[in-house]
Order: structure tokens, then sequence, then C-alpha cells
């Protein structure tokens, strides 16, 4: 129980450290999303904190390290092939993760 929760914990905060070092759209990351999911679905406080930060990295995202405001707009725009479907799957990404995320904080677990 506790044990395993604490690795748990500690396995997602290595991988945490090391995503920003990780490409933009890492497949191997993405394959495993939905077991970051249950892990935050099932797990203690602490490793559901850890998952849900993953998660955030992996639906939401983070700005670019040097990036100005709207320096990412161009990228988005100049690729015009399936455009409509991919900001479909983003925004099912995102809701996905919120949709996680107020659930959690709706748990009365997490306060402890």
């Amino acid at each position: 129980g506790t044990m395993r929760g604490r690795l748990l914990s500690a396995l997602l905060t290595g991988v945490n450290r090391a995503h920003p070092y990780l490409p933009r759209r890492d497949a191997a990351m993405e394959e495993h999303v939905d077991a970051l999911y249950r892990i935050a679905h099932t797990s203690p406080p602490a490793a559901c904190t850890q998952a849900l930060m993953l998660l955030y990295n992996l639906a939401v995202g983070t700005p670019e390290v040097g990036a100005g405001s709207g320096s990412n707009t161009g990228k988005k725009t100049s690729s015009n092939q399936g455009g409509a479907a991919g900001a479909d799957a983003e925004a099912g990404r995102r809701d996905r993760f919120y949709r996680a995320l107020y659930s959690k904080l709706s748990d009365p677990s997490m306060l402890s």
C-alpha cells in the first residue's frame, strides 16, 4: 500500500523532471496516457499529483523556452492538412485532463 504509492510517486517525479528534455510530441509517452489516467484516479494523493502534472504537460502542454507570445501560432497554421481533426484531438485531450483534475479536486482524500 504505502510503499507502492511512494515508489510510484518517486518514479513519476523522475519522469516529470526528465519530461522537458524529451521531444515535443513523444510517441512513447503518448502510449502510456491511459495508464497515467488510471494512476491519477486510483493512486494515493502524492502519486496522483505527479501523474496529473505529467498529464498536464502531455495534454495541455508547456510553453517552449524562449518562445514569445504568439510565436507558436505560425506553426499551427502552417500545416493545414488534418487541422480540424488535430484541433479536435487536442481539445479532447485537454477536456479529459481537466475532467480528471476536477474529479480529484472534489475528492475528499486529496485534502488529507
